[in-house]
This record gives C-alpha cells, structure tokens and sequence, in this order.
C-alpha cells in the first residue's frame, strides 16, 4: 500500500545512515584523542629516550678511550707489571669497599604478631 517516490528512503535506511555516519565521527573523535594525547607525547619522550641512550653510549666509549690513555700514560711512567698491578688493588679495595657496605645495611624490621 505505501509507494515510495524516486529518491525517497524508508525510515530503516535513514537510521542505518545515522548510524554509520556518527560511528564514523566517533571514530575520528577518538582517534584524535589518542593522538592528541597519547600517542604524541609518547612519541616525544620515545625521541628524548633514545638520544639520551645515544649521549651515553657516546659517554661510555668516551670514558673507555679515556681510561685507556690514562693507563697507558700511567704504563710508561710505572712500567706495565706496575700499572697492572696498582689498579688491580684499587678496583679489589673498591669492590671489597662496596660489598662491606652493602652488608652493613640492615634489614628492615617486621612488625610481630600478635
């Protein structure tokens, strides 16, 4: 009984058409919020994180020439059997330091139960 004219949609086409276009818009919404606010802050700090971790890698190999040099130069002035053996000690004394110290630390003590 109803005729439908040229260009007329039935009411179900025109919810499902809401429905697809404010999905749609939701969608977006909240992709521009993940951007906004997640994802592009992350994004900074993962840039910062890894040229920090350059720097100190260019540190660590920077510190690693320089203790070479300095131990060559310490070589020439001692001799190496000298040289060997003087750091040797220092890094024993110095760990040996660093143990103690750790087993000076005492542990917490728990509460006893009642």
């Amino acid at each position: 009984m109803e005729e439908k004219a040229r260009g007329s949609r039935s009411l179900v086409e025109s919810i499902l058409d809401l429905f697809e276009v404010s999905s749609t818009y939701l969608r977006q919404q909240v992709k521009q919020v993940v951007d906004e606010s997640i994802a592009g802050p992350i994004g900074t700090a993962a840039k910062k994180a890894a040229f920090i971790m350059l720097a100190f890698t260019l540190f660590s190999i920077a510190a690693i020439f320089i203790s070479v040099g300095l131990f060559l130069l310490f070589a020439t002035l001692v001799g190496y059997i000298l040289a060997y053996l003087s750091i040797g000690i220092v890094l024993v004394i110095f760990g040996a330091i660093l143990v103690w110290q750790a087993m000076d630390k005492k542990a917490p003590k728990l509460p006893k139960r009642k």
